[in-house]
């Protein structure tokens, strides 16, 4: 559910015959999208919502590990189409999506937009892609990644793709790693439509841009993967111990 953060304001009051100008706010805006789009991407997170309400279940821990503004990459281990849906939908920031090409056809492309969805080429980001994923997150938005490049065959992580490390250094952002669990039993790809079924979502511990300052591309690609791990690990611990409690009951609402 939404992070609570404390405000503080660091405002003074000045004399109103002598009025001290503001410097500009270097921070990027936190907002990422116009009110009308925010609006319908609202709709469409509270729609599915419903959906898993009256079906599995979901459930999400670490939330408070998202920064509250300012870009963010989160990246994901890939198990199923439903990925993208289950990530945003317990989280009060909206999600940007980096999707295939191939599924920008007539009428599903208008909705990939519409939720924040950008194309990227199936072999790879590219120059373009990787230009407007810098572009988003430099606008203070979340970018979200499977740097897998595809969904996983057997339920585990498969290979990291190289060009991640290279993203995560010329981004500079608070990388997010973020473990799914239950999506692969709900829809895997040997499966042509999903099926209820209870899932879990863990927010890791972000990995600050001064964290990865001077390490070489293997050296932050093993980082990024263990950290993917550990938060997968506790996402599939959640998952088990609901189980055994037998607690079906779900817990799912996007923030207001």
């Amino acid at each position: 559910m939404p992070t609570d953060e404390a405000a503080t304001d660091s405002t003074r009051a000045e004399p109103t015959s002598s009025p001290r100008p503001r410097a500009p706010d270097p921070r990027p805006p936190s907002r990422d999208r116009s009110r009308l789009a925010m609006l319908w991407y609202r709709l469409v997170q509270n729609v599915v919502g419903l959906l898993w309400i009256v079906t599995g279940g979901l459930r999400a821990s670490g939330q408070r590990n998202v920064p509250a503004e300012g870009g963010v990459l989160l990246i994901s281990n890939h198990l199923s189409h439903l990925d993208v849906f289950v990530l945003g939908l317990l989280l009060p920031r909206p999600l940007n999506y980096v999707a295939r090409s191939t599924l920008f056809v007539p009428g599903l492309a208008f909705l990939i937009r519409s939720v924040g969805g950008f194309a990227i080429r199936r072999e790879g980001m590219g120059a373009q892609g990787l230009k407007e994923t810098l572009r988003r997150l430099r606008n203070g938005g979340i970018v979200t990644l499977f740097p897998e490049g595809t969904r996983s065959r057997d339920g585990e992580l498969g290979e990291l793709k190289p060009g991640i490390a290279v993203l995560a250094a010329r981004a500079r952002v608070p990388i997010v790693p973020t473990g799914l669990a239950g999506t692969f039993e709900a829809w895997p790809r040997s499966r042509n439509w999903p099926r209820p079924a209870p899932i879990r979502v863990h927010y890791g511990r972000p990995i600050l841009p001064e964290a990865i300052a001077g390490l070489d591309p293997d050296a932050l690609t093993t980082l990024i993967r263990d950290r993917l791990l550990e938060s997968r690990r506790i996402a599939r611990d959640g998952l088990r111990r609901d189980r055994d409690a037998g607690d079906s009951r779900p817990e799912v609402g996007p923030a207001a």
